[in-house]
């Protein structure tokens, strides 16, 4: 994120590595058809991607002071849309965590609700949906730039938050939740250690969080993800570890046996590379389990790196995990001297007549380009061919900045995307000036008519 002072990735991690000076396709094989009807074809004139042809990306928060970070989305059934952010209504307010929901798949939405309660500064939230509940996880920070000091829960509409207590002082870390079988799962790194905690939906309180993995590795491990599989008895779990000279993704799974849950060993499902970053994990129903993750390469300033994402997917039925993971889009993106300094993907499935659809969004430029946009590819194919990226955001100009995508399908099909949008109409920073947007999309993907890797 690009905010220094609330992004423990910029406090703790780029503050460990050099810093950048500012600002600095694969050809088109076949055409990706989308279903959106009386919707405009359109090559975007940053880094000629193909324009996104859903509906016209519009905000979503309305920050009055243009202060609006982090968004997160998650969709399902009934017809349930719901977005949390970041949001400072003005200069010395405090954070909060605001959230907006949908119940008719994001034709309309609700009026904005301020979920945080805490004193603190609230930031980096997290959500996801169990059946009609809504819940959201965020960090509180004691001031803007000091450590973290607690990490809280609360479910949308019901009111009132609930503390994860950690026996582990906390220091840049970042909560995710998932779902499943009427319980609601979490993990967050704390030093050297994944903590993990689980509470009913039928429970008020949080049990303390329990250490479930602990790094040698030079820096640790750094925002895990989690995933429930189908059933709701296993858990898995990846991760960023950061050595002296190898960053690589990380992967564990737990079998839970009534209240408990068993670790197996962390194995690494990177190879190849050195520097790789914020990886993400999703379960299809069949158990399959699909991860993406960001890749630089090269050296010198980062802006001047070429930036890409990666794709894995694990078999149950074969037990193998496919090895190397492969590049979604063969061209790569770069990324602003400012927060976020790395490409942050998202992943998002879609199951339907015996097929898993996988899509996956990030941001970045293309090199020669300026300003950021957020891209989406998505595969059907078990991640043999993905389709030609789009400018989801419809970003161009040298001060367009489309930062930190997340994806979401709802029941409809449709794909929901929320960004980061810098308001350059505001003039002046390129580190406060945003708002939240959203769009949607019945997105069909046709293979084989798409770029092949």
């Amino acid at each position: 994120m690009p905010h220094t002072e609330l992004d423990p990735r910029s406090k703790s991690l780029s503050s460990q590595l050099s810093r950048r000076a500012l600002w600095t396709c694969w050809q088109l094989a076949w055409l990706v058809a989308l279903v959106v009807v009386g919707l405009a074809v359109g090559v975007s004139a940053a880094g000629g991607d193909p324009e996104w042809r859903g509906t016209d990306p519009g905000a979503i928060s309305s920050s009055p002071d243009n202060r609006a970070w982090q968004p997160v989305i998650a969709a399902g059934p009934p017809a349930q849309v719901a977005v949390a952010w970041s949001d400072q209504d003005s200069w010395g307010a405090s954070r909060n965590v605001y959230v907006r929901r949908s119940s008719d798949n994001a034709r309309t939405w609700s009026t904005v609700e301020v979920i945080s309660t805490t004193t603190h500064q609230s930031a980096l939230p997290d959500m996801c949906l169990s059946g009609t509940q809504v819940f959201v996880a965020w960090v509180d920070q004691e001031t803007v730039g000091g450590q973290n000091i607690a990490i809280y829960e609360a479910e949308v509409g019901v009111g009132g938050t609930r503390q994860i207590p950690s026996l582990i002082p906390l220091t840049s870390t970042w909560p995710r939740l998932a779902a499943g079988s009427g319980k609601l799962h979490m993990v967050f790194n704390a030093g050297a250690h994944i903590l993990y905690a689980v509470r009913p939906l039928g429970t008020a309180t949080w049990p303390t969080a329990t250490p479930v993995y602990t790094s040698t590795a030079v820096l640790g491990p750094w925002f895990p993800t989690l995933a429930v599989g189908p059933t709701g008895e296993t858990l898995h779990v990846v991760w960023q570890e950061i050595g002296f000279e190898e960053w690589t993704i990380m992967y564990m799974r737990g079998d839970a046996h009534g209240a408990e849950v068993s670790w197996g060993p962390a194995q690494s499902l990177s190879q190849g590379s050195t520097e790789l970053f914020y990886p993400t994990i999703d379960a299809d129903s069949a158990g399959n389990l699909h991860v993406v993750w960001g890749e630089a390469v090269g050296t010198g300033d980062l802006d001047q790196r070429d930036q890409y994402v990666r794709y894995t997917r694990y078999d149950l039925d074969s037990s193998e995990w496919l090895s190397p993971a492969i590049r979604v889009d063969p061209d790569a993106v770069r990324v602003n001297q400012d927060n976020p300094t790395y490409t942050a993907p998202s992943l998002a499935l879609r199951e339907r007549n015996g097929q898993t659809e996988v899509c996956v969004a990030w941001h970045g430029f293309r090199e020669g380009g300026l300003g950021e946009h957020v891209l989406v590819s998505c595969t059907s194919n078990r991640g043999q061919s993905w389709s030609v990226p789009e400018n989801v955001s419809r970003s161009v100009g040298e001060e367009a900045m489309s930062l930190l995508p997340s994806i979401a399908f709802d029941e409809w099909g449709q794909l929901h995307g929320v960004w980061q949008e810098h308001n350059a109409a505001m003039g002046g920073s390129v580190i406060y000036n945003y708002q939240v947007y959203h769009t949607r999309a019945l997105y069909e993907v046709f293979l084989p008519f798409v770029a092949g890797n």
